[in-house]
């Protein structure tokens, strides 16, 4: 509930001035950009089981396919860490993190 709290806190200010530019074409067929796709498919898991919003979810959802796949890959390193540790304070720890890079990059 808490980490949910601060996820709309740290997103809903800067999910209007934040731009939409895909960092990789959508339609290729490179090794790195399924591997960009499986890493933004595993931080969308993550934090749908964590967040019960479905606007803020859809504007996070336009934030991560901006970000690099450096910062892909360090926030689905995070979300490894949620998902595996469930709910102990190591989670909610990685969590807050995940929102921070999102929020932040």
């Amino acid at each position: 509930m808490i980490s949910s709290l601060i996820f709309q806190i740290a997103i809903y200010p800067l999910a209007a001035t934040a731009s939409v530019r895909p960092t990789v074409p959508p339609n290729s067929e490179d090794p790195l950009v399924s591997k960009q796709r499986a890493n933004v498919s595993k931080i969308l898991t993550v934090l749908e089981r964590r967040v019960e919003d479905p606007q803020l979810l859809g504007k996070t959802k336009k934030k991560l396919i901006t970000l690099s796949d450096g910062q892909t890959r360090l926030i689905a390193s995070l979300s490894d860490r949620v998902a595996q540790e469930r709910n102990t304070t190591g989670s909610d720890i990685a969590f807050l993190l995940m929102t921070v890079l999102i929020t932040l990059l």
